[in-house]
């Protein structure tokens, strides 16, 4: 009986051993020979998943360097195109929705900050501009008011506009009724 095995053994770039393959032709002495074929694949360092061939092996993942990274597990930062294992990608959900790496991740969510304080602060200048613009129209509105008056009185005229009362002074006259109307109704 003799047996010969063959052995191809596939190495990373650090000299670890990615997969082994081998191949044994016995011969029972009668002339019967027998082949029987064995691969046996390392596992990825990122995903777990066994390691079949070299070319399923992508290299070392960019964000931690220390998990290899496979067909199977590898992603890449959208951002900077950095290889990233199953452990080390983020999201980022604002607009647009990315597959990123921790220090982009970062910075995203840093500009989408200023992104939103900036517009924060057109809101209140726009509103800041709108109460400006209302209290020049009241200021525009009294003031013709005023002109009309003079103008008014020089010809020796009385002027019946419609004028609107502001609003502290209409709730001073409210105010002002309810003790009139309380001792009105006290003395009966």
């Amino acid at each position: 009986m003799r047996r010969i095995i063959r052995r191809n053994l596939v190495r990373d770039s650090a000299g670890n051993p990615l997969s082994a393959e081998s191949e044994r032709i016995t011969d029972d002495g009668r002339g019967a020979l027998q082949q029987t074929s064995e691969r046996v694949a390392h596992f990825c360092s990122g995903c777990r998943r066994p390691l079949q061939d070299l070319s399923e092996f992508r290299g070392i993942c960019d964000g931690c360097r220390t998990r290899g990274c496979c067909v199977h597990c590898l992603s890449r930062c959208d951002v900077c195109s950095r290889r990233l294992c199953g452990h080390c990608r983020r999201g980022f959900a604002g607009p647009p929705s990315l597959t990123v790496c921790e220090s982009c991740r970062q910075r995203l969510v840093e500009r989408q900050t200023l992104h939103d304080q900036q517009i924060e602060f057109e809101r209140e200048l726009a509103r800041y501009r709108m109460l400006q613009q209302d209290q020049m129209m009241r200021f525009n509105y009294d003031r013709t008011f005023l002109m009309a008056q003079l103008q008014a009185a020089r010809m020796g005229m009385t002027l019946k506009f419609n004028h609107p009362e502001p609003r502290f002074k209409r709730f001073v006259r409210w105010l002002w009724r309810i003790p009139r109307w309380a001792v009105r109704h006290a003395w009966r």
